[in-house]
């Protein structure tokens, strides 16, 4: 205890020396800090976008769009393809569509989506995710199930003359006959549907679809145990590639799997780079510490050999010695990071997300760096980034301090004063 207390004295035996190595050791270890933060906030956006994007895989007839009554590309999926995918592991719903096309005005169509009130509703043009937003009127609900209902998107209501103040009584025939060069007619009689709400998906082609229940789709196009399109969701995205190899060995040649890609290139590409560069960011920092570390110590053991040899001329063995000096290393190290801490809660958001921007954008796929940034969260200090730091200031104490410890164990009392 008594050569502990030996090195925090030593500590302070110079306010220059200890306001300077403590802001030249805090610099560097704001670095590792920042570094820290930029790997954290594209870890946890990494595992949001694996919690939130659309782990569903697409299935549909090989070669074929699925829709119904599409010239050359009405092939469909047997109904049995459903429970062979409720089998494969890991999957957390299967979600089965039909789909037919309508013609509107002059050469456009509208997409007539069949789907259970309780799944996911999908914007036909690429398969989204969405459940669009309603505008007016409700959304499908169970009890809607075999009914003659349907919501409709704001850009097909305006060609049907369907607007909010006319929803009550808002009603949508579908003729089956009508053909277009894409559509092909169906013998089998019209269908008046009333329309239950209106719904808003963003952008054109979103908004030119109806949905209706699965069951009442089946009853107007005749189609009673074929599917356009399943939708197999996995848990996480973490199983969505076991889960694709499991259809593809369940439905053979049978159907196109189209899976999504979103969080694996996201992984695979973005967070390996910023990883990989936060963690040579953060070698580079420990690095310069240990830089400033031992040039301060070595400094200090030559400036003090007079003094560590009269302390080895009093039978202080050098143990206790090389443990004071540690401790002052160490000390050095920890006000450096108390530093590094009270300037990164002061500005280390906005340094982090500059350096991001600067530093490591070059580096990473264009598909993210431009918009990747304003989606960053950087959280404060908390303990795990804590325990980095307490643990870098003990490494790098060590390291920087093994020369001088090494002259301070070489050195002999006599020696020491024919230096002084």
């Amino acid at each position: 205890m008594g050569m502990a207390r030996f090195g925090l004295r030593n500590l302070v035996r110079s306010k220059g020396r200890l306001v300077v190595v403590t802001l030249l050791v805090g610099v560097p270890l704001f670095l590792l800090l920042v570094m820290q933060a930029i790997g954290g906030a594209v870890q946890r956006h990494t595992e949001a976008l694996k919690r939130t994007v659309d782990t569903a895989l697409q299935l549909r007839a090989r070669g074929s769009m699925g829709h119904v009554n599409m010239v050359g590309s009405d092939a469909l999926l047997p109904r049995a393809v459903l429970e062979q995918a409720r089998e494969v592991k890991h999957v957390a719903k299967v979600e089965p569509y039909l789909l037919a096309m309508t013609p509107t005005e002059g050469h456009n169509f509208a997409m007539i989506v069949g789907v259970n009130p309780e799944d996911t509703k999908r914007l036909e043009s690429h398969g989204e995710a969405g459940n669009p937003k309603i505008v007016a009127g409700r959304d499908l609900v169970p009890e809607d199930r075999g009914k003659d209902v349907g919501v409709i998107g704001q850009g097909y209501a305006r060609v049907a003359g369907i607007t909010p103040e006319t929803l009550e009584r808002a009603t949508l025939t579908l003729d089956l006959r009508r053909a277009h060069p894409a559509i092909y007619g169906i013998d089998r009689p019209s269908r008046t549907l009333r329309i239950v709400g209106i719904y808003a998906s963003g952008y054109v082609f979103g908004d030119l679809q109806l949905f209706i229940p699965l069951d009442t789709f089946r009853d107007i196009y005749g189609v009673p145990n074929q599917v356009s399109w399943v939708f197999v969701r996995a848990d996480s995205a973490d199983h969505v590639p076991a889960v694709r190899r499991d259809l593809s060995r369940l439905v053979g040649d049978l159907a196109d799997i189209i899976a999504p890609e979103t969080a694996a290139a996201f992984e695979s590409t973005t967070t390996r780079a910023v990883v990989r560069l936060a963690r040579g960011g953060t070698v580079l920092a420990a690095v310069l510490v240990a830089v400033v570390v031992f040039f301060v110590m070595l400094l200090v053991v030559r400036e003090r050999a007079w003094e560590i040899g009269t302390l080895k001329a009093l039978g202080a063995p050098n143990g206790g010695i090389v443990l004071g000096f540690l401790i002052e290393a160490l000390a050095f190290c920890l006000l450096g990071g108390a530093v590094a801490i009270v300037l990164f809660g002061v500005a280390g958001g906005s340094i982090a997300r500059g350096l991001f921007t600067l530093g490591i954008g070059p580096f990473l796929d264009a598909r993210y760096k431009d918009a990747l940034v304003e989606t960053l969260s950087w959280s404060g200090v908390g303990p795990a980034m804590l325990a980095i730091l307490v643990i870098a200031c003990v490494i790098v104490a060590v390291v920087g301090s093994a020369y001088a410890v090494r002259q301070i164990v070489r050195l002999s009392p006599l020696e020491a004063m024919r230096h002084e």
